[in-house]
């Protein structure tokens, strides 16, 4: 037979093949253009990978006391084969000349006349099948040898995490067949807007990477993102079908150290599912620190058990009526004490909890109790005070919200117009249709519907006149200076009038002292809570409340 010949493969910094000669079609099987962006790792067997991975990792080209032609042996390598076959062969690399592509050129002398089978095992493939680009594992080992390699010269590694908005409805729409020509759609567009900018990778399902390693890798990936957006918002034509595709992106920056392939992805996923509740059709970018990988999964494990053994508390804050000075309603806030975290905010287990699928029990074990203690002080007290319960999308979006609350109201024997949820601005931009027919709903069955924290989202007046809500609650933010600032005070008169008209009440979060409960009363805001009238405490200390003997500071504030 035939000699199999050598073959001559250019390599970039990042290990994938950039150019490869005729003769690579006999050893590798595979054609030049077919190998073209291919890692070589994913060409290798199992007891190969380490050894290149190792020297790959180690080798640098004009280091002093190494000559620039100086060929290097990073020992003999098996080559898998396009076909499964493998071909042992010896290797050698020598850094690229002038005019060269890539970063080294990689020869491979065959030790065989011919391929061989049977006794050599395919690695687990580097390369996504549907669209060819790398996939996660692939993803790794090139952020994990950009890394390495940028950790000598001070560089830093970007990643973009790119998701597909609403990619399950194109799915269900149109079928599988032409889903997957949408995936091949976008994956070559994004190939195509980085050519010479950054690898692009297939993780997941919708999701796709863009990795960029620099100096200044952060900066030019914020300037290269709204370009590659602004391109993927044109019309994808597939399968006969015109479609419009838009993406949420979330980036995140490390720099060039260590093997944190886990870490930067963790916070580039998170920084993408921001941008998801932000609206979608957006890009968000990680914090420069956020909770650390492992505190997190401390946390998750945490309340896990925490939630299973009923170790959480409800405390209480009163919301009281600016012209009578009586109880309206309270608001059930959620306090976690860890016997070894000690007091966890909820700004910090809420988010993990949305993150790892735990909202939905977190959430119903909330209404469970908010109920349970709503029928308790209806009988204790006679007294018919609602609750307000914090929902967050995440509940609103899962399917079982509604059976959940109707079993849990049923269970308890909840009158109507004891319970409501306290549901925020970007809430409410997820699904609009959905959420207004769930609405309407919820009413039928007696539950108050409040928008939290008025003003700090989208402010979409639109989703006022579907959504109906019986309360629009204004954020702190704008009520603490309306005795300063007429910017404030002209915003909260706006909301108080706005929700007049739609026959809303307005509660005005976050009120610490006399002068701002006059002036909102004097406004014409309807309801208040804060630190001036009573700071969230647990359920037994809400006695005076309920009984109707107030602080005096109540009646201070009433309009004559």
């Amino acid at each position: 037979m035939k000699s199999l010949g050598s073959c001559e493969l250019y390599v970039s910094a990042c290990g994938t093949i950039e150019q490869a000669d005729a003769a690579a079609q006999h050893v590798l099987g595979l054609s030049a253009d077919a190998l073209r962006g291919q890692l070589v790792l994913n060409r290798l067997d199992d007891s190969s990978r380490k050894r290149w991975r190792d020297f790959w990792l180690q080798w640098t080209p004009g280091t002093p006391g190494v000559q620039a032609d100086a060929v290097q042996a990073p020992a003999d390598l098996n080559i898998v084969r396009g076909d499964g076959s493998w071909v042992p062969t010896c290797a050698k690399v020598r850094a690229s000349r002038d005019g060269e592509p890539g970063r080294a050129l990689l020869t491979l002398q065959p030790l065989v006349t011919k391929p061989l089978s049977g006794t050599g095992r395919a690695p687990d493939s580097l390369h996504d099948a549907l669209t060819g680009l790398p996939n996660r594992r692939g993803a790794r080992d090139i952020i994990e040898a950009a890394s390495a390699l940028g950790a000598q010269a001070g560089e830093t590694i970007s990643v973009a995490c790119v998701d597909l908005d609403n990619f399950r409805s194109i799915n269900e729409g149109y079928g599988h067949d032409l889903a997957e020509s949408v995936l091949r759609a976008v994956g070559a567009l994004l190939l195509e807007c980085a050519q010479g900018f950054g690898r692009v990778c297939r993780s997941a399902g919708d999701e796709f990477l863009i990795i960029r390693r620099s100096a200044r890798s952060a900066e030019e990936m914020r300037s290269f993102v709204p370009l590659f957006m602004s391109r993927l918002h044109r019309p994808i034509e597939v399968g006969g079908e015109t479609l419009v595709v838009t993406a949420s992106v979330g980036l995140a920056t490390q720099a060039c150290e260590g093997n944190r392939f886990d870490a930067l992805m963790q916070r580039a996923s998170q920084a993408m599912s921001r941008a998801k509740r932000l609206g979608r059709n957006t890009w968000y970018i990680a914090q420069e620190e956020s909770t650390p990988s492992l505190a997190q999964q401390i946390i998750k494990t945490r309340l896990y058990r925490a939630i299973e053994q009923g170790h959480l508390a409800l405390h209480y804050q009163p919301i009281v009526d600016l012209r009578t000075g009586r109880l309206r309603s309270l608001e059930a806030l959620m306090r976690w004490e860890d016997e070894q975290l000690g007091q966890v905010s909820p700004s910090t287990f809420i988010p993990i909890a949305e993150e790892s699928g735990l909202m939905a029990a977190l959430g119903a074990w909330t209404l469970e109790q908010a109920c349970r203690q709503a029928v308790q002080w209806s009988r204790s007290h006679a007294v018919n005070s609602p609750i307000a319960v914090n929902v967050s999308a995440v509940q609103l979006q899962r399917g079982e919200f509604e059976v959940d609350l109707r079993r849990i109201m049923a269970e308890h024997a909840v009158p109507p117009g004891m319970l409501e949820l306290e549901v925020t601005e970007s809430a409410l931009i997820h699904d609009g249709a959905h959420l207004a027919a769930l609405s309407s709903r919820l009413r039928g069955l007696g539950v108050g519907i409040a928008i939290d924290d008025f003003g700090t989202g989208y402010s979409n007046l639109l989703y006022l006149k579907h959504f109906h809500p019986s309360k629009i609650k204004i954020d702190r933010c704008f009520v603490h200076a309306i005795t300063s600032a007429p910017e404030d005070r002209a915003i909260v008169r706006a909301v108080i009038d706005m929700a007049h008209a739609i026959g809303a009440k307005v509660v005005a979060e976050g009120v610490e002292n006399e002068e701002v409960g006059r002036l909102l009363c004097e406004l014409g805001c309807d309801e208040a809570q804060g630190y001036y009238f009573a700071r969230p405490g647990p359920a037994g200390a809400m006695g005076e409340w309920l009984s109707g003997e107030y602080p005096s500071c109540i009646c201070s504030v009433r309009v004559a």
